[in-house]
């Protein structure tokens, strides 16, 4: 009887495809419409590990110390495919978020009963999120930007210029905020928002520098709602979605947000060619730039930490870590300077 109920487990095993599936339906309903992005190439990744679609993948095979080492290997190799290229790795921070998905996935399953629950399973392989401020510019880089007229560029990147300088100006905003503000956020010299990741209220005073950028790439159109025209281009092939339920319209209008943040992304990288040869230019570089600044000018983190809306401290200090051994080094060496000037040691030199 044992046997057969065991062999009754083995057959009730729930394949990974279908589970993933089931969960992203889930967080559709719940609109973590950024979860499921996540998930959707979380499973196309590890789908096309495994042969392909249809291809069973049961969740007890996949959730092993060695098949997860080895689809490990295979991201590093060969973890990226495009149609008629060579097939080359993945970066560790796209292994990284791929590893952290199906970690979360396992939690899932091990809290159902369905797996028996290993706190070391992913110990060997890469779950570590960098650091982030390597997508910080340099004081004159940023410089650089602020003091380039977005007339004097190519049409088609004016605006991805203006759009990176505004979420500068703006403490950082993220891009997302940027594309959803509404005309009506703006109150006088403020603009007070939620924001998209947290719902939290944001008030932040709109500097001088930012008043002509916001009056040229405005929105024109006097029956949109945003602020900014990033996503209307977008909705205008969307008249469909009026007619399906707001669930669909919401959907559809996150489907406009992805399609518009990769456009941003690919202006960036031309502009970036421009002004900045070299350097790589992405929607989070004002984001971090302007944390990263702000904390080697002196400011507090809790200062910064509210600028940029985070829930806690410890998610500002993420972003600002590698530099806090720059900063006590600097003091040490403030230090030798001071103690180096006495009397004694410049006899002893």
């Amino acid at each position: 009887m044992d046997k057969k109920e065991r062999n009754a487990e083995v057959i009730m095993m729930p394949d990974l495809a279908s589970y993933m599936q089931s969960v992203m339906a889930q967080l559709e309903k719940d609109k973590k419409r950024s979860a499921v992005h996540t998930y959707t190439y979380t499973l196309k990744s590890i789908t096309e590990f495994y042969g392909g679609v249809g291809k069973p993948m049961p969740v007890d095979e996949v959730f092993t110390p060695g098949k997860l080492k080895e689809y490990e290997e295979w991201m590093k190799q060969e973890g990226m495919r495009k149609k008629n290229e060579t097939p080359k790795g993945l970066s560790l921070n796209s292994i990284s978020t791929y590893m952290r998905s199906l970690k979360a996935v396992y939690n899932r399953l091990a809290d159902e009963k369905v797996l028996p629950y290993n706190p070391k399973l992913f110990n060997d392989v890469y779950t570590k999120v960098e650091s982030q401020t390597k997508r910080a510019l340099a004081k004159e880089q940023m410089n650089a930007l602020l003091c380039t007229d977005p007339k004097q560029l190519p049409l088609g990147i004016q605006c991805a210029l203006a759009y990176f300088l505004l979420m500068f100006l703006f403490r950082g905003m993220p891009f997302i905020d940027l594309a959803h503000l509404r005309k009506q956020d703006v109150k006088g010299n403020l603009i007070i928002y939620n924001r998209h990741k947290t719902g939290r209220q944001m008030a932040v005073r709109i500097p001088k520098e930012a008043t002509r950028l916001m009056e040229e790439f405005k929105n024109k159109n006097p029956d949109s709602i945003y602020l900014f025209p990033i996503l209307d281009e977008l909705n205008k092939k969307d008249e469909q979605a009026k007619k399906n339920s707001k669930m669909k319209k919401d959907k559809e209008l996150y489907l406009d947000y992805q399609r518009a943040l990769r456009c941003f992304n690919k202006k960036l990288e031309k502009l970036s060619e421009l002004l900045l040869p070299g350097v790589k230019l992405s929607s989070y570089t004002p984001r971090h730039t302007w944390a990263t600044l702000a904390f080697h000018a002196g400011v507090s983190i809790g200062i910064i930490c509210k600028a940029l809306g985070h829930s806690s401290i410890k998610v500002t200090e993420t972003y600002l870590k590698p530099f806090e051994n720059e900063k006590v080094d600097a003091a040490n060496d403030e230090l030798i300077i001071s103690v180096s000037e006495c009397d004694g040691l410049k006899k002893a030199g």
